[in-house]
């Protein structure tokens, strides 16, 4: 990837990719050769990496970040929206040639030896995160130099991809920026099911009886929630030097995989086996015998579709009550063009 300067961007842009150019991992670059031994038995298919590439939108919307909404068809969070990314192949050295590759795959994002692939700097590797299907996820921070040039000719992989979206990457610290600066939103109701104008959350049971804060950010498309809502939020946190002006956490919420990835571990040694967690048909995935129900991961998708459900009954109940007269719903199903101005919502 080539190392282009910033000194053509506006001087809080270049402050932050600067902070996150210089941000360190406390933890090492996470392939199998160079995890700290006590995480080196981690299954190396259990690990993968996502790309969270920003570029600079000119007309007043700062640093955006590239998003995808996911096939419909797909097994695993279908419809949801999400960074590029996925699984770690056995040729892939580093988390970098894992995110760039499933870009590639989902977008037609060029890369090497494509000549628009040097307009694409990457900046960071940020710790990695424990999905709820025992993914070791490393964020894989980037900057796109030329958007005229790559935004246009990104295209999405319908096995794969549903659409192709971008957010402003301030909103992640601060929601109320999709309102200040007229953002697209979808419309209340099926797109967004919730009772909050911008950001909803939901403590759940986690590992170990720990907490975790689910985090949901209303888009131009379906919303931005769990893993991928809290890798964005770092990376703006980073970028920014300053806090969520929201409750970050849940009490009793653990910081960091270091923990999380210890839990897990002794689970695993306990039951024999790597758990991956239950599948979206109900049945449980496993490597090795045994193949345990992971009842951590059961309970905490229990409770996530408890709140999703009551969630829906109410959207339903005021469509029944309100909008009788007016015909039958059509969701927003559009997504703003990448790379052109939103129009206020």
């Amino acid at each position: 990837m080539a190392v282009e300067a910033f000194n053509e961007l506006p001087e809080d842009v270049q402050i932050a990719l600067d902070r996150l150019q210089s941000y360190t991992s406390p933890t090492p670059e996470h392939s199998i050769a160079s995890l700290p031994d006590k995480y080196a038995s981690y299954p190396r298919p259990r690990f993968a990496a996502v790309l969270v590439l920003l570029y600079y939108k000119p007309d007043g919307g700062g640093l955006r970040v590239l998003l995808t909404t996911r096939s419909k068809e797909l097994r695993s969070h279908p419809g949801q929206a999400a960074l590029p990314g996925g699984k770690s192949d056995e040729e892939d050295e580093t988390p970098v040639r894992t995110a760039f590759r499933e870009a590639c795959e989902e977008i037609g994002l060029p890369t090497a030896p494509h000549p628009l692939a040097a307009h694409i700097q990457v900046l960071a590797l940020l710790p990695p995160q424990l999905s709820l299907f025992r993914l070791l996820v490393t964020p894989v921070v980037a900057f796109c130099h030329r958007p005229d040039l790559i935004l246009p000719i990104l295209k999405a992989n319908e096995a794969e991809v549903a659409g192709i979206f971008d957010h402003p990457l301030e909103a992640f610290l601060d929601p109320d920026v999709m309102k200040r600066d007229g953002e697209r939103l979808v419309e209340k109701g099926e797109d967004w099911i919730y009772e909050d104008e911008l950001h909803s959350t939901t403590d759940l049971t986690w590992l170990n009886n720990s907490s975790y804060r689910m985090h949901r950010f209303r888009s131009s498309s379906t919303p931005i929630k769990g893993l991928t809502a809290d890798i964005l939020i770092l990376t703006a946190q980073i970028a920014s030097a300053r806090n969520t002006t929201y409750s970050r956490h849940a009490p009793n919420q653990t910081e960091g995989f270091g923990p999380a990835i210890e839990w897990v571990m002794e689970e695993a040694r306990a039951a024999g086996t790597w758990i991956k967690g239950p599948r979206v048909d109900g049945k449980t995935e496993g490597s090795g015998p045994g193949q345990q129900p992971d009842a951590a991961a059961s309970r905490f998708a229990e409770e996530k579709k408890a709140v999703e459900n009551a969630a829906l009954a109410r959207v339903a109940g005021t469509r029944d009550r309100d909008d009788k007269d007016l015909g039958p719903y059509t969701p927003n199903v559009g997504l703003s063009r990448v790379g052109t101005p939103a129009p206020p919502s």
